[in-house]
């Protein structure tokens, strides 16, 4: 029988639609807690969560016993920021508080600024112990942010947890991350893959093609989501860490297809900074390495499309 629940969570909308099991009744409800839960781990706007308390209580070389979940979302993170050379880093969370995207009247911040935060800004100075499982800042005034990776994390947790219930068919979206368990049912009982439009990032209320899921999921970063301009400029919230500005435009839109729901988050991310060329070969060495279904879809600055074969792109 299908059921579905949506929730606020991550400041966003959360919801689950999934065929569950007769004695599976209470599962979207545990979901549903376990996503608040996580919130109130990883929440960078809430003073008490472990990951505020971690970065406010910083005590520069010592080692700070955390829980399984915060650990392994740092070490999931981690692994982008190896990988990419630092295009893709959780420590820029100073740089991101400078710009304040989410201000009515966001600002350019002077050159010194920058300057003066990009000091505490480099996954480098976050060690991490899986023995001990323990987090260790070589300087004090770090500050991690979670945004680029909290939802597709999320995800994975809410996928784990449904299929261990014995979920064999849902669809999840939290705030634009989709997730898919299964195939698509029609009424005569075939089975297809879910049908999933990609958005144009040039006009935000139509697409410009889809894509085909099935026990897979899809995430897309684009400059359009949070910017502003200024002097005929586009200011955008993709900042690269590495220099503390937006990242020049290349490319309007980058989305990614995973059979793993985190690195749909964490690569839409790493894959805008590091352009067409470095991005494409990050998600070819990432699929290789770890077996999971990996593509992606690429709108560049002129309007074409990039897209990996097995992503299986079709044009609107």
């Amino acid at each position: 029988m299908e059921h579905t629940r949506a929730f606020l969570a991550y400041d966003t909308l959360c919801r689950i639609a999934a065929e569950i099991p007769e004695d599976g009744e209470q599962l979207l409800e545990q979901c549903e807690e376990e996503a608040h839960g996580l919130e109130r781990t990883l929440s960078m706007f809430d003073p008490d969560s472990e990951l505020s308390r971690l970065c406010r209580d910083i005590r520069p070389g010592e080692a700070v016993p955390v829980s399984e979940t915060l650990y392994t979302f740092l070490e999931q993170n981690l692994e982008i920021c190896r990988l990419s050379g630092g295009a893709f880093d959780p420590t820029v969370g100073p740089v991101v508080k400078l710009w304040d995207f989410l201000s009515q009247t966001p600002q350019i911040p002077s050159a010194e600024r920058i300057r003066a935060v990009l000091d505490r800004v480099g996954y480098q100075h976050v060690r991490l112990d899986r023995n001990t499982r323990t987090v260790t800042f070589d300087l004090s005034g770090i500050g991690l942010d979670p945004g680029a990776a909290g939802k597709g994390f999320a995800l994975g947790l809410t996928v784990d947890r449904l299929r261990q219930g014995g979920v064999r068919q849902a669809v999840l979206d939290y705030g634009g991350n989709l997730f898919v368990i299964g195939a698509h049912q029609d009424a005569q009982g075939g089975t297809r893959p879910w049908k999933v439009a990609i958005r144009d990032p040039d006009n935000t209320g139509s697409v410009f093609g889809s894509v085909q899921l099935q026990d897979a999921g899809i995430a897309t970063s684009s400059w359009y989501e949070h910017s502003f301009q200024k002097n005929g400029t586009v200011y955008h919230h993709l900042l690269d860490p590495r220099t503390g500005y937006p990242m020049p435009l290349t490319l309007k839109s980058v989305s990614i297809l995973s059979s793993r729901p985190v690195y749909t988050d964490l690569l839409s991310t790493a894959f805008f900074i590091l352009g067409e060329e470095e991005g494409g070969v990050l998600v070819d060495r990432l699929r290789r390495d770890s077996g999971e279904m990996i593509e992606y879809v690429a709108v560049r600055e002129d309007g074409t499309v990039a897209a990996s074969p097995g992503a299986a792109f079709a044009p609107a």
